[in-house]
């Protein structure tokens, strides 16, 4: 089962994912320079088809998938497939209404002769026939785990630890290596998949949160730092029990560059089957930062910071509320308290959006 049900539905993640879209704007030329090396399906002959893993409510992938098409079609004037993946779980109505901003019938967002559709499914496994793919890309999706191990972090949320240490949150190295091994597991997975659905010559392209091991920084620092800490404060005034806390992990793992190829380098069939053509970690703008920079206002940069955070928590803290307790009251006395340490501490949960990313081809 996935570890994980999707965004907070209903565009509210599309409305708080400018951070996200800036990240992909950051890799995604890679692969548009890329796409001269093409193969190009002869007139007449199957169509170029794309897939992006992990699509959401398809705001930043449209628009990505928009500009790749747009290269496409520099190349030929053959129709293309272009396909949105996510959980079953995920708000796919959001994802039509993108795709179709001017109702049913009407051209879709991504052109003329460039036809979209929705496949449901686990990235980690195949979602398209063999040898049926051009391009495949996966935008902030590969750091979710595809299932949690069996493991517990009593004293913090999720793996990579708090940034700023202290005697309540802390992660140890052998409480950490469950989960390098799960991350490590699934992106052998995923890999292999994308192998699989990949013609000769495809490219994929990945971009996800991470770390930045030379400067010892990870795109964990300041979110989970401050939604600890908020949690803490609701077990504090008796509004969550203790154990909500303790049993409450996020299946993330925010890797490396590093650990991004090392499955390519060290499998013998990865090895065969890509060429890492290019990897890096950058860091990322952040929208609402650079606010702050420009206008000095803390109570706008914690309402959106709260927002941006709230997207993509939100339905797994929503998960693990006991159903004897009013979860939205509860949700929303969480978020309030976000916001209020925000405000009263920027510089305590200082954000910055690390990323990491590589392209790939399929080896012949």
């Amino acid at each position: 089962m996935p570890s994980t049900s999707g965004m907070k539905p209903g565009g509210f993640y599309d409305s708080h994912s400018d951070t996200q879209g800036a990240a992909i704007d950051a890799f995604l030329p890679w692969l548009v320079e890329a796409i001269g090396e093409l193969p190009i399906p002869p007139t007449g002959g199957p169509p170029l088809t794309l897939l992006d893993l992990g699509s959401s409510q398809g705001k930043n992938a449209i628009r990505a998938m928009r500009g790749l098409a747009e290269a496409i079609r520099r190349r030929t004037e053959s129709p293309a497939w272009v396909l949105f993946s996510d959980l079953p779980t995920n708000d796919f109505n959001r994802l039509f209404a993108n795709l179709f901003p001017h109702g049913p019938g009407s051209t879709p967002a991504l052109g003329e002769g460039v036809f979209a559709a929705a496949v449901a499914g686990s990235a980690y496994g195949l979602i398209v026939p063999p040898a049926s793919l051009h391009v495949a890309t996966s935008f902030n999706m590969i750091g979710w785990l595809d299932a949690l191990p069996h493991a517990r972090l009593p004293r913090y949320l999720l793996a990579t630890g708090p940034s700023a240490r202290g005697d309540r949150s802390a992660v140890t190295d052998e409480e950490r290596e469950p989960f390098r091994r799960q991350a490590a597991s699934d992106l052998r997975r995923f890999y292999r998949a994308r192998a699989g659905e990949l013609v000769p010559d495809g490219k994929l392209l990945i971009q996800v949160f991470g770390r930045d091991e030379a400067n010892d920084r990870s795109a964990s620092d300041g979110i989970y730092d401050v939604l600890s800490a908020a949690l803490l404060d609701l077990v504090d005034d008796g509004t969550l029990p203790a154990e909500v806390y303790e049993d409450l992990i996020f299946p993330l793992y925010f890797r490396t560059t590093r650990e991004l190829v090392e499955p390519i380098e060290s499998e013998p069939d990865l090895a065969s089957a890509f060429r890492v053509d290019r990897a890096e970690t950058v860091e990322t703008p952040v929208p609402f930062n650079a606010e702050l920079e420009r206008d000095g206002g803390h109570g706008e940069w914690a309402r959106r910071f709260t927002g941006f955070l709230r997207a993509f928590t939100e339905p797994v803290v929503a998960a693990a509320i006991p159903t004897n307790l009013a979860a939205e009251e509860i949700l929303a006395s969480l978020y309030r308290r976000v916001e209020t340490r925000l405000e009263e501490d920027p510089d305590r949960y200082e954000f910055r959006f690390i990323s990491v990313g590589a392209l790939l081809t399929r080896l012949g």
